[in-house]
C-alpha cells in the first residue's frame, strides 16, 4: 500500500493516518460533498483504495467514486441501516468491499466464539450483551453489539429476546461481554480493548489485505480465515 485515500476526521481516522508507514501518501477527507467530490475522484485515481471511518452518508458518494475508478473500498462505519448494506454488497460485485464495525481481530474471534456457544446452546437460553464505552460515544448500543446479536440470531435464538445493556463513561476505549444463562451455569465471552490504536492498527492491515483482493464483499472472517 502506498497511497490511500482515508475518509473521517475522528479520532480512529487520525490514529491511521499517524500510524501508517512512513512511505504511505494519504488524502485525507472528513467528508464528501459536492464541492470536494470531483478533488476525491482525482485523488482516488492515484490511490490504492479507500479507508473509510466517518459516517454513513458518505459511503454512497465513495462507493459511486470507487466503482468508476476501480478501486477497493474499506468501511468500517458504524450506524449502517439495510440500505447502506444493500449498497456494499452490491459494490462488491465489481470491486473489493470489505465492511467491519469492529477492525479488532480480537473481536473477530469473540465473534466466531459467540457464534460457537449459541449454536451449542439453542433458544433455551437467556441472552445479554453488555457493552462500555468512552463517555463520547453516541450510538448504543454500539455497533460491534449488534452484530454480535446478529450473529446469535443466525443459531435460530430471537433476536428480539436478546437484551442488550450499555454504560458511557471516562475514557473507556471498549468492552463487550456476551451473556448466556442457561438454568443453574452461565456462560461469558468477553473482550476488552485496553489501547485504541488496536483499532487503527487492525484497519491498516484488513486494509493491506483488502486492497489485493479479487472484487467480493468480505468480512474480517474471510481475512482470517474463520
Amino acid at each position: 500500500m502506498k497511497n490511500v485515500c482515508i475518509i473521517g476526521s475522528g479520532r480512529m481516522g487520525n490514529a491511521v493516518v499517524t500510524l501508517l508507514p512512513s512511505g504511505v501518501k494519504t488524502h485525507k477527507y472528513s467528508r464528501l460533498d459536492t464541492q470536494n467530490l470531483e478533488l476525491f475522484a482525482k485523488d482516488l485515481q492515484a490511490c490504492d483504495g479507500v479507508i473509510d471511518i466517518s459516517h454513513a452518508n458518505n459511503i454512497q458518494p465513495a462507493l459511486e467514486a470507487c466503482l468508476n475508478f476501480k478501486k477497493p473500498y474499506l468501511c468500517c462505519t458504524t450506524g449502517l441501516e439495510e440500505s447502506h448494506f444493500n449498497l456494499l454488497k452490491t459494490a462488491g460485485k465489481n470491486i473489493p468491499v470489505l465492511y467491519a464495525a469492529n477492525t479488532s481481530f480480537g473481536i473477530a474471534v469473540l465473534k466466531r466464539a459467540v457464534a460457537i456457544v449459541a449454536k451449542a446452546l439453542g433458544q433455551h437460553v437467556d441472552i445479554t450483551i453488555n457493552e462500555t464505552h468512552h463517555r463520547l460515544k453516541k450510538d448504543a448500543p454500539s455497533g460491534t453489539a449488534l452484530e454480535l446479536g446478529k450473529i446469535i440470531a443466525q443459531s435460530g435464538y430471537p433476536e428480539n429476546s436478546i437484551n442488550y445493556t450499555s454504560l458511557r463513561g471516562g475514557n473507556v476505549v471498549g468492552e463487550h461481554t456476551v451473556h448466556f444463562f442457561q438454568g443453574d451455569e452461565i456462560i461469558r465471552l468477553s473482550h476488552e480493548c485496553l489501547n485504541r490504536d488496536v483499532f487503527a492498527k487492525g484497519a491498516i492491515r484488513v486494509a493491506e489485505w483488502l486492497f489485493n483482493q479479487s472484487p467480493g464483499f468480505y468480512s474480517l472472517n474471510d481475512m482470517l480465515e474463520l
